[in-house]
């Protein structure tokens, strides 16, 4: 590898200092830039003699050819298979956290950045390849949203590579890059006639899915969690109903996990949970019975064929479409938007309804659920209102 060296001019075309003052330019070829495919240069300016000027180059050649990281020969999309290896291992990620970042991996990282040395990676080489992805032309560009979750992977593994020391520290190129930046957005969640609605419509076209709805508007509960639900989860006698379980399918196969948060919750079903929990049991009875079958504490809940649950992805695509049919502009997650929403409205302290809604941390819940409440905030300011008075009141 080799470098160069040039001696810095004024506006005037003036060199810039002479002997001790002189000042200089060094240039480094790094190969290739892998987003933009350019030549990319490594720079640094110094002041001092010729001499001073070629020992510093020299300094300059060595650190760009030797890397700022230990193991020079190892490529980053290497280092995202070993940490996607060990995240899954370690720490236990579900089957479609995995699957999902694989997907993102093969998929959007490992094309452009793949063969790239870790001693090579910088900030800027991310930075650019961030604008890449949101600027192309094929494949489509992708959201900002998109893009910072790409950036989370690359800062996951990244991080992992300097616990590794494959990635030295305070060289973490994830933390030397800026993901681009979303607007807030606040998330809407369907009113009670519009769910109402949803339920009403399902009723006519699909009962199971009628269930489906209506559980997840009065438990909050995540779609994998509803799926693993069975009749053992309901204690008649409490009115209770045990949400300990979650449901995926994943490349075909059929998966329980533990919950997101990996605990147990327990709660209220309420006249209402309970009524949809009767008519259910007695669809599922009736169905039962034709087959020669039985309705067990194993048999899922929200089922077609008394062996395997609803899946996820069908209950989200049902949602989506008996919305439509309705005239109801919504989706399945946005159920747990309602519930959570409709609680905290209603005057629910935020420590239940995050238990409700199985949240470890009650900030969660108010930063991403608790929606504006036109009339809750009306009534909030009628409150502040009430002893104070205008135009020289006593």
């Amino acid at each position: 590898m080799k470098g160069s060296r040039r001696q810095l001019r004024d506006e005037l075309g003036r060199v810039r200092g002479r002997g001790k003052s002189a000042v200089w330019e060094l240039r480094v070829h790094a190969g290739r830039h892998p987003v933009t495919k350019k030549p990319r240069y490594i720079s640094r300016t110094v002041t001092g003699t010729a001499a001073t000027a070629d020992a510093k180059l020299a300094e300059l050649v060595a650190e760009v050819s030797g890397g700022r990281h230990e193991g020079p020969d190892i490529t980053f999309g290497s280092l995202l298979d070993r940490w996607l290896a060990h995240a899954t291992t370690l720490k236990g990620l579900s089957p479609t956290t995995v699957r999902e970042h694989k997907r993102t991996i093969d998929k959007n990282i490992r094309p452009v950045l793949g063969d790239v040395l870790l001693r090579d990676l910088d900030g800027k080489i991310l930075d650019d390849f961030y604008v890449y992805l949101m600027t192309r032309n094929e494949p489509k560009p992708l959201s900002a949203s998109s893009v910072r979750r790409i950036h989370a992977v690359i800062a996951a593994a990244t991080k992992q590579g300097v616990k590794w020391r494959e990635i030295k520290e305070g060289d973490d190129p994830a933390q030397a890059a800026t993901a681009p930046s979303v607007p807030d957005s606040t998330k809407k969640a369907p009113t009670v006639d519009d769910v109402q609605r949803l339920i009403q419509t399902a009723e006519v076209d699909d009962p199971d899915m009628a269930a489906f709805i209506a559980l997840a508007a009065i438990t909050g509960a995540r779609r994998g969690e509803l799926c693993g639900l069975r009749w053992g989860d309901v204690n008649e006698d409490l009115g209770t109903l045990s949400i300990e379980r979650s449901y995926a399918v994943v490349g075909g196969q059929h998966i329980i996990k533990s919950t997101k948060t990996h605990g147990i919750r327990r709660i209220a079903l309420g006249e209402f949970g309970i009524e949809v929990l009767r008519v259910q049991r007695a669809r599922l009875e009736a169905r039962a019975a034709e087959a020669g079958m039985e309705v067990t504490d194993e048999t899922p809940i929200l089922t077609y064929d008394l062996v395997d649950p609803i899946s996820p992805d069908t209950a989200s695509h049902y949602v989506r479409a008996v919305a439509d049919t309705a005239g109801v502009d919504t989706h399945l997650h946005a159920l747990r938007h309602f519930a959570a929403s409709e609680m905290i409205a209603d005057g629910q302290d935020v420590r239940t309804v995050a238990g409700r809604l199985g949240h470890r941390d009650a900030s969660t819940t108010l930063k991403v659920y608790a929606h504006v409440q036109p009339q809750r905030d009306l009534e909030a300011a009628e409150s502040l209102g009430r002893s104070l008075t205008v135009g020289g009141g006593a």
